[in-house]
């Protein structure tokens, strides 16, 4: 049973701080790096109360978002598992005005419940939600899961309606499918909850292109305090399938180290690096947003602009070999040093125009549905023109 529902935005949200508004805060620009030519800079943010609902399920756990320009509207992903609420994403409006969110709240306008492949909603922890983009036109979607490794379920890259259909699966290479020993231990393919973080489509619509979080299992270690990871990049076509080039995209090494567990009942010490979200510029250029958490810290959010030109194509490789050329990456951006808490960013697209020509960039970050304090958080960067342009 599909479900799709509509409101007046303006009694969409509701949660324990509603009588108050959200919370609207101009923050400092800073954080700019200095490795690159571009200029990027924190224009906005506007986070979102704990407890949030809409349309009777949580608002939170936002971890896709993509901008339609046509309509002015925006997608953002849920990654609930089917547990606090159906697995869904929401449509919804961020307007600006000038160089800043022009509301104190987002107009959410649906919800949309994603079905499995029997047409009916995904049962509980049968799915993990993590990206989703428009395809050219707005005629479908395609979004991931990562899946669970450790359970056997693999990750997948899929094509839905606008009423959230299943319409068909993008196949990934063999290499991806997790693959226990007989003694249960994961020795190849993705790794748990280190999966499809990552999707975008080129400007043409033509390709699709994911990002593992961190290495597959057979390709080498996951991010650590000492240790980078080789997550891998696929370039699939998005109306055949058929997978045009795969690359290796280094991950930085865990920003900091634990100082304090994780809440009950997890009650351990947990430091971890990804790649949480990518974004097309060009057929070869990207942004990467890179996340650093360590439990008693917080947040480490960063942006990086990095290519696929000169990097090795390793299509059809079941396992690295160690000597390939990875993607050449530039910081352009981190939060850490921008005076703000950005939260566990998930998500990024291409926003409006701002007033001066330059492009904006959307990114929401994840609550976790509360865990660990989390928020729901939108935030409002500027980017210089050349960026498209840079070579």
């Amino acid at each position: 049973m599909r479900t799709r529902h509509g409101v007046r935005p303006a009694r969409v949200l509701s949660g324990g701080l509603m009588a108050a508004g959200l919370l609207l805060t101009v923050l400092p620009t800073g954080a700019v790096a200095a490795d690159h030519p571009y200029r990027v800079r924190l224009l906005d943010t506007l986070t979102v109360p704990a407890g949030t609902t809409a349309f009777g399920m949580p608002f939170g756990g936002l971890s896709g978002l993509d901008h339609d320009r046509r309509t002015g509207t925006y997608v953002a992903l849920s990654d609930d598992r089917s547990e606090n609420g159906k697995a869904r994403f929401y449509t919804l409006r961020l307007p600006v005005h000038g160089t800043a969110f022009a509301h104190d709240q987002p107009d959410v306008e649906s919800l949309t419940v994603l079905d499995d492949v029997t047409g009916e909603p995904f049962a509980p922890k049968a799915v993990d939600p993590e990206a989703i983009r428009w395809t050219p036109g707005g005629r479908s979607l395609l979004w991931t899961s990562e899946g669970a490794s450790n359970s056997g379920q693999p990750a997948f890259l899929r094509e839905a309606s606008p009423s959230g259909a299943y319409v068909r699966e993008l196949p990934l290479p063999e290499a991806y499918a997790p693959v226990r020993s007989a003694d249960g231990k994961l020795v190849a393919g993705v790794r748990n909850n280190q999966a499809l973080e990552g999707l975008t489509l080129t400007p043409d619509g033509r390709k699709a292109v994911t990002v593992t979080e961190n290495a597959l299992v057979q390709d080498g270690p996951a991010a650590s305090l000492t240790a980078k990871s080789p997550s891998r990049l696929l370039v699939t076509d998005r109306r055949t399938g058929k997978p045009l080039a795969e690359h290796v995209y280094e991950v930085d090494p865990v920003s900091d180290a634990p100082t304090a567990p994780l809440p009950a009942p997890v009650n351990t010490y947990s430091a971890d690096r990804g790649v949480s979200e990518i974004l097309a510029i060009s057929d070869t250029d990207f942004i990467t947003v890179e996340r650093s958490f360590a439990s008693g810290v917080g947040f480490a959010i960063r942006l990086y602009w990095t290519t696929t030109r000169g990097a090795t194509d390793v299509r059809g490789e079941e396992a690295l070999s160690g000597s390939e050329r990875p993607m050449r990456k530039h910081l352009l951006y981190d939060f850490t040093t921008s005076g703000t808490d950005a939260d566990n960013v998930e998500g990024i697209t291409w926003g409006p125009t701002l007033p001066d020509g330059s492009r904006s960039l959307v990114l929401v970050s994840d609550d976790n549905f509360g865990f660990n304090s989390g928020l729901t958080k939108f935030h409002l960067l500027s980017v210089d023109r050349g960026l498209t342009k840079h070579s």
